[in-house]
């Protein structure tokens, strides 16, 4: 009935002995949670044996040397508050994490983005509470789409901050934060940046930072809805697949190094891609998570059995053929785990 922050406990009692009484404690209370100080005869050693399998954190033998019991059990406190301490700040740190990954989701586009004249399905399975990962996709204008994946190097809050950042810096929403828009010379107006543009702006505002060792891989690609083009920058992120019934699907490749990956001395390189598209094309965009999956045996899925797998769901309902392709990305790792 009663919270107790340290137990000593002999063996010999009426009733039950010491070893029950643990075995008890030990089914609701972990060692860590209720520390357990065994008193044994001076030479059993087997007594002692017993209890340190059972769960007992350490022991004194009788008779007692008070002062020696008096350090160990002070010794026993002194870890239980550690412990406790450390406890606390991870349950702080868990509240902080989930509240930080509800504001990062909130960036994410809805389930089933409703934009004329295509259809979309996406999925996004971060390996950590906060990931570095994000995408959107959206309406430019009436005729034009935007469609975004980041992928910035590492996990954990650093990654997060940065991939937040760019959810806002590449904001569909016209205004002098968005790198998706510029300045139109000819009427002093905004108009829609092209994907090398914005690849540029992007470069220019998260440069190489030694310090923070911070980079990122991205795809930007805008989809003209009159005559079905995509424009693509791919930088340093796997390039689109263009998957089309009946013919060998199209991997498009990389035209631009990773984000903030190279010093300033060093010139960076930036060339757009395109591509047109026919009705019952997919446009397939992944982070390398799919790719780099490992199995037991460390060996990587690879495109060519990625190709394959979004291959297979070309028959299939668009979100029925992504789900089918995570189960078999599951089975491929088996235990592994995979992000993407």
């Amino acid at each position: 009935r009663e919270q107790f922050d340290v137990v000593l406990l002999d063996i010999m009692m009426p009733g039950i002995d010491g070893f029950e009484v643990l075995r008890r404690i030990r089914v609701e209370h972990d060692a860590t949670e209720l520390p357990v100080i065994m008193a044994t005869a001076k030479d059993d050693s087997s007594d002692v044996v017993a209890a340190l399998k059972l769960g007992a954190n350490d022991y004194v033998t009788k008779p007692f040397d008070f002062p020696v019991v008096l350090a160990r059990v002070t010794t026993q406190l002194s870890l239980k508050r550690s412990r406790d301490q450390l406890a606390s700040a991870h349950r702080r740190m868990k509240k902080d994490l989930d509240a930080a990954a509800r504001i990062q989701r909130h960036f994410l586009p809805p389930e089933r983005p409703e934009l004329a004249g295509v259809e979309v399905a996406w999925r996004y399975l971060p390996c950590d509470e906060l990931a570095g990962d994000t995408l959107n996709i959206f309406s430019l204008d009436e005729s034009r789409i935007g469609l975004m994946m980041v992928d910035v190097v590492g996990h954990g809050v650093p990654a997060a901050l940065l991939s937040v950042t760019l959810s806002r810096v590449m904001s569909s929403e016209p205004g002098s934060s968005s790198a998706l828009w510029v300045t139109d010379e000819t009427n002093s107006g905004l108009r829609i940046a092209s994907p090398t543009e914005v690849a540029r702006e992007l470069v220019k505002r998260f440069p190489y930072d030694q310090e923070t060792g911070q980079y990122f891989t991205m795809v930007y690609a805008v989809l003209d809805l009159a005559d079905m083009n995509l424009v693509y920058v791919a930088a340093g992120h796997p390039g689109p697949l263009i998957l089309r019934r009946g013919q060998p699907t199209r991997v498009l490749g990389t035209n631009a190094p990773p984000v903030g990956l190279l010093p300033p001395m060093i010139p960076v390189q930036i060339n757009e891609g395109s591509v047109s598209l026919q009705q019952g094309d997919r446009v397939v965009i992944v982070t390398d998570g799919i790719p780099e999956a490992c199995n037991e045996d460390e060996e990587e899925l690879g495109t060519t059995r990625m190709t394959s797998l979004f291959e297979r769901g070309l028959d299939r309902d668009l979100n029925e053929s992504l789900d089918q392709v995570l189960a078999e990305v599951a089975e491929w790792c088996g235990p592994v785990s995979y992000t993407h």
